[in-house]
């Protein structure tokens, strides 16, 4: 369990965050309105805190984030069957690693699309080189 501020505010960086990742559900509150604190299954607020400082977008923080829960789940796996009742939590774990993957797929493809731009090497259309003269370029050749 890691320790947050109680209630969860979407409106604060650290809120948006949890609510985005399904971490708002809280456990064991303390404290008294408005500094109250409790207990979250994944993420402190501090912890949430050092994803935002150390990725750019807030995006890429949860992305990292998703990529920890789900490295922790696939060692903590297990496939247990008994009689007709099976629990696989290493499914848990993938969907941790893909919701990751389509955040930072999403925020590479936003970096890529502002990367480059297009960048015309016409001149202007009314400007005509008088006919016999010869292109800047001619001189280094």
């Amino acid at each position: 369990m890691a320790t947050g501020k109680y209630p969860v505010d979407p409106s604060t960086p650290v809120g948006f965050f949890r609510t985005e990742i399904g971490d708002d559900t809280a456990s064991e509150i303390s404290g008294t309105a408005p500094n109250q604190t409790a207990e979250y299954e994944f993420f402190s607020d501090a912890a949430i805190e050092a994803y935002i400082a150390s990725n750019d977008t807030l995006d890429m923080a949860m992305s990292r984030a998703l990529q920890t829960m789900g490295r922790k789940l696939i060692i903590q796996a297990q496939d247990i069957q008994v009689d007709d009742i099976r629990i696989k939590t290493i499914e848990r774990a993938k969907l941790f690693i893909e919701h990751s993957d389509r955040l930072a797929s999403g925020e590479e493809a936003s970096d890529a699309a502002t990367a480059f731009s297009v960048v015309g090497l016409t001149t202007h259309p009314a400007y005509r080189r008088p006919q016999g003269t010869r292109e800047p370029w001619d001189a280094v050749m």
